[in-house]
């Protein structure tokens, strides 16, 4: 144990001189991580560049970070580099800030008030399948993102905002852009330097912004008492009586539409492809949902009666899991699986790779939703599942994501059998979410049309 402890340096790929494994990684950097974690074990150095980046897979460890010794991180380079589009929001801020911000934030995540927001949902889901026609073929990917931007912004808001979602899109697709070439330069290249990618990213915020403060100045002026989160953020209240300012409400915002249509949609688009992919899931799945509603929509209340239509959720997430990987920079020492780490150095955490970690899941690679009916995710041990993060920055927003999920998914399958389209290449671009490099393309066909189920 004593000359366990001595080891200061884990073992690691030692790459070239200067930039270490970076090429490496930024080419493929879900399956290098996933061969340096099965060739170096469970604590892996990555040198990145100047960045010393420490691979953890091993579930006590990571569970140190997120919980028992989270007071010695903070959120890693990548992160905070959102700071420049989203602000001091509850994703990017630290500290006391943001302990006084979880806590004016945390009513309006409520169960109760969460539950109020299923209607829109439904309501929405409605909405845009009613235009959808038998036989065509579609992008899921780019429907998911639209319908989830639309509920996260009337959940917002209160009000229907679609003459404002496609500035706010549009902004939306230039943070991710910014955010994907600032992680191919490590992040090394200074804000100020205007490039023609920063403009447009400058360009499109800007917009953005005064998008979201003519919403947040018009509510203040007329006093508008709406059941929405808006609402409750202006009238929040710390111990001293203090209100979140204008910039503080409207960096909170920017987070929530990103955070809270982003996730969710992917979630929904990896759910459509493996179910193309396992139409006998998918069988199961129509089913529950005939047996359940009997014809009607979804409501918040049959969420629990829906049990496979959960299972599936988190089998998704299992295997294609939103945000695939989170890091956090050491800010104070100490040792986790007997090295020293010192502050500076960055720890990484891949929920892509312990989603998909034989030790933990049967079969891990295959899409089975049936491994989560006896309680699975409460037997696993902490730091082996975590989509949402885990600890004190658990995702807010993770019972909402997670009602909203199951709610989309069977008003859609309800009424529409969705099969992948032929030919089409699903290629992997894990940038600041695991994405869809070139969307998915499915082909449509109503429910009343099939004849294989009754």
């Amino acid at each position: 144990m004593q000359a366990k402890s001595q080891r200061i340096v884990p073992p690691g790929p030692k790459g070239i001189p200067f930039v270490g494994v970076l090429f490496d990684y930024i080419k493929d950097p879900l399956g290098f991580s996933q061969r340096c974690a099965q060739e170096f074990g469970e604590v892996v150095l990555l040198p990145l560049g100047p960045i010393k980046v420490y691979l953890l897979t091993n579930p006590e460890h990571i569970h140190e970070v997120f919980s028992h010794q989270n007071d010695c991180f903070i959120k890693g380079v990548s992160v905070r580099s959102l700071k420049s589009s989203l602000g001091k929001g509850l994703l990017t801020s630290e500290g006391d800030f943001w302990q006084r911000h979880r806590r004016l934030m945390q009513p309006a995540f409520h169960r109760e008030r969460v539950s109020e927001y299923g209607e829109i949902i439904v309501n929405q889901t409605e909405s845009m399948i009613g235009h959808w026609q038998d036989g065509s073929t579609r992008d899921i990917h780019d429907d998911m993102m639209k319908l989830t931007l639309l509920i996260v912004a009337q959940s917002l808001f209160g009000a229907d905002i679609a003459d404002k979602t496609p500035i706010i899109e549009s902004a939306l697709d230039a943070i991710l852009i910014h955010f994907s070439n600032q992680l191919s330069t490590l992040f090394l290249l200074p804000e100020w330097i205007p490039t023609l990618g920063k403009l447009r990213f400058w360009r499109q915020l800007r917009q953005m912004d005064k998008a979201i403060y003519e919403i947040i100045h018009q509510r203040r002026e007329t006093q508008q008492e709406n059941r929405d989160l808006l609402t409750m953020l202006l009238q929040a209240k710390d111990e001293s009586g203090e209100q979140m300012s204008n910039k503080e409400i409207r960096d909170e915002v920017a987070t929530l539409i990103m955070a809270g249509h982003e996730t969710t949609a992917l979630t929904l688009t990896w759910t459509w492809m493996l179910l193309g992919q396992n139409p006998q899931v998918e069988l199961k799945l129509v089913e529950e949902i005939q047996a359940v509603l009997k014809g009607r929509s979804p409501t918040v209340n049959d969420i629990a009666q829906l049990h496979y239509a959960n299972w599936i959720i988190k089998e998704s997430m299992r295997l294609y899991p939103p945000a695939w990987g989170t890091s956090r920079q050491v800010v104070k020492s100490l040792q986790i699986g007997g090295y020293v780490l010192k502050p500076g150095v960055t720890v990484f955490l891949s929920q892509w790779l312990m989603h998909r970690d034989s030790r933990f899941f049967e079969h891990p690679e295959q899409f089975c939703p049936e491994r989560w009916a006896d309680g699975l995710e409460h037997h696993l041990p902490k730091g082996v599942y975590f989509p949402f993060g885990e600890g004190p920055r658990t995702c807010i927003g993770k019972g909402f994501a997670l009602m909203e999920s199951v709610l989309i998914l069977v008003a859609i399958a309800q009424r529409f059998h969705l099969s992948l389209h032929s030919n089409y290449s699903i290629e992997l671009n894990p940038s600041i979410t695991l994405r869809p490099k070139h969307g998915l393309k499915i082909c449509l066909q109503e429910r009343h049309r099939l004849t294989d189920v009754k």
